[in-house]
């Protein structure tokens, strides 16, 4: 783990004792003008203009976080991916993600860029939780957050420009956090990626620290890393090395592609860790490009995820990752054998209601749940191009 000597400033300047830890009945305007202050020392950053604290009761704090929630994470993103995530074996019922959600992601207090104030539930926010946010507030002032907004419908995009300014606001003025463990798979999937800024958000914004000091961070700050693999590998941030891209057929198989989305390596790195796949890092490190998609025609249904590798090795290693994955999420008769069930690609899998169908060629891979065992088959082998 790289030095953090900024870190260490921001605990040092925010809790100077246990005491201080403890959230107060609430900040003043003073302590407010005191707090960004201190942001600005930390950050590097400017304010251009002040940043109101708005104290309010936890069920009007709770609204108002929903609401600016949806901005970024609009309700139409929320359902595809409750119903990706219902596909992929992890929630029995896409009505849960949003209970999830609430269950999940905690927050003690919020920078919200439309109105450029910092809300709190009262009495609940420390003090090193609100200069955290005020951090967000410099950093919006400084680079314009309401970008972030425009990453609603590309889910690697948005969680790798969530992780960059997370990263930053943690590194300068971190939160102590409880690390919740155990739960059901959904919470433990939905943990995961809401903790990437603070984890390996935070690694990132370390080492470009380390390599050019506030000037590497801005840097990214001013122009997010397009993808999670940029985050997880610093490299490929430098290099700006794209994603594949992957393009979908529109109709195959006798389905029709309703909806798609980006598949980054987070994402499947987090899959693999909720259904305790080994090797998941070196399994995620060969991740060249993914997308996730819905297929459908009447009363059949297919889930699809397609993702590409940096070699053939890489792509290897997710097929074997992928029948340990389907035999955890799905009780697959036989992991890892091509024929667990006679079908028209590399490996086929069918479980109950579950028509699951693996196809390789080269470095690109697809794996399809569908209802269908012959049409899983089919739709894995027309994405590659074999159909």
């Amino acid at each position: 783990m790289p030095r953090l000597p900024l870190a260490l400033l921001a605990l040092a300047a925010v809790i100077p004792s246990a005491r201080a830890a403890v959230a107060p009945p609430t900040i003043g305007p003073a302590e407010s003008k005191a707090l960004l202050r201190i942001a600005t020392k930390l950050s590097g950053l400017p304010a251009k203009r002040a940043v109101p604290v708005v104290s309010e009761d936890p069920l009007r704090f709770r609204q108002r976080r929903a609401t600016a929630f949806a901005r970024l994470y609009p309700g139409s993103a929320q359902s595809y991916d409750a119903e990706l995530y219902r596909s992929l074996g992890m929630s029995p019922d896409v009505g849960l993600v949003q209970k999830a959600l609430v269950r999940v992601v905690v927050q003690q207090a919020f920078y919200d860029p439309l109105t450029r104030k910092v809300y709190v539930s009262r009495g609940r926010a420390s003090r090193a939780a609100v200069l955290q946010q005020l951090v967000g507030a410099l950093q919006d002032q400084a680079f314009g957050l309401g970008r972030l907004r425009g990453f609603a419908h590309s889910r690697d995009a948005r969680l790798a420009a969530l992780a960059t300014a997370g990263g930053h606001a943690s590194l300068v003025a971190p939160v102590p956090t409880a690390g919740a463990r155990g739960g059901a798979r959904l919470d433990r999937f939905l943990r995961l990626e809401s903790a990437f800024p603070a984890t390996v958000g935070l690694r990132l914004a370390a080492d470009l620290h380390n390599l050019g000091g506030n000037a590497a961070v801005f840097g990214a700050l001013r122009r997010f890393p397009e993808t999670t693999e940029q985050i997880f590998h610093i490299d490929k941030l430098l290099e700006r090395e794209d994603a594949v891209n992957i393009v979908l057929p529109a109709e195959a198989a006798g389905l029709r592609l309703v909806a798609d989305d980006t598949f980054g390596e987070l994402d499947l790195r987090a899959l693999l860790a909720v259904f305790g796949i080994p090797r998941l890092a070196q399994v995620g490190e060969g991740w060249g490009g993914g997308r996730s998609a819905f297929y459908r025609s009447g009363p059949n249904f297919a889930a699809v995820l397609a993702l590409d590798w940096d070699s053939e090795s890489d792509a290897q290693q997710w097929a074997q990752a992928a029948a340990l994955y389907v035999t955890s999420a799905f009780g697959a008769a036989v992991a890892g054998q091509p024929a667990a069930t006679p079908c028209a690609a590399n490996a086929c899998w069918s479980r109950g209601s579950h028509a699951i169908a693996f196809e390789r060629v080269g470095r690109r891979t697809a794996l399809v749940l569908g209802t269908e065992l012959a049409g899983s088959a089919e739709l894995a082998r027309a994405i590659l191009g074999e159909a």
